[in-house]
């Protein structure tokens, strides 16, 4: 059985997963989402590998009980969106990140959704 979403995306649904590192991006990147028809998204802040393994260092793991507020170096930006919007989305990233090739920015990359129910309350 089909849902508005079936009939909007043209059956056509991808899970975009966005991994930042640089915050300074991420309300450019949302505003951009609304702006290109993506109303939903989720943002979990998050710690990269680098941060983990540095938490093993004595030095560094001094200085992180020094700077309260860093706990998460990395946001997670996960939405489903249609073909379209996932092309605008990745433009915009490009646009809003700029050099891709730049190390330590992100990464974004979707996933098909087999299936899609939104949940109503």
């Amino acid at each position: 059985m089909k849902n508005a979403w079936d009939e909007r995306s043209g059956g056509t649904l991808e899970l975009i997963v966005l991994v930042i590192k640089q915050a300074k991006f991420l309300d450019e990147i949302l505003t951009g989402f609304v702006d290109i028809g993506i109303r939903g998204a989720t943002v979990v802040g998050g710690r990269g590998m680098g941060q983990v393994l540095s938490s093993d260092v004595p030095i560094f793991a001094s200085l992180k009980d020094m700077l309260p507020g860093l706990e998460f170096d990395t946001h997670m930006v996960f939405s489903v969106a249609d073909r379209e919007q996932v092309e605008k989305a990745m433009a915009l990233v490009k646009e809003v990140c700029g050099d891709c090739d730049e190390d330590g920015i992100g990464v974004l990359f979707t996933l098909p959704v087999g299936r899609f129910m939104p949940i109503k309350g």
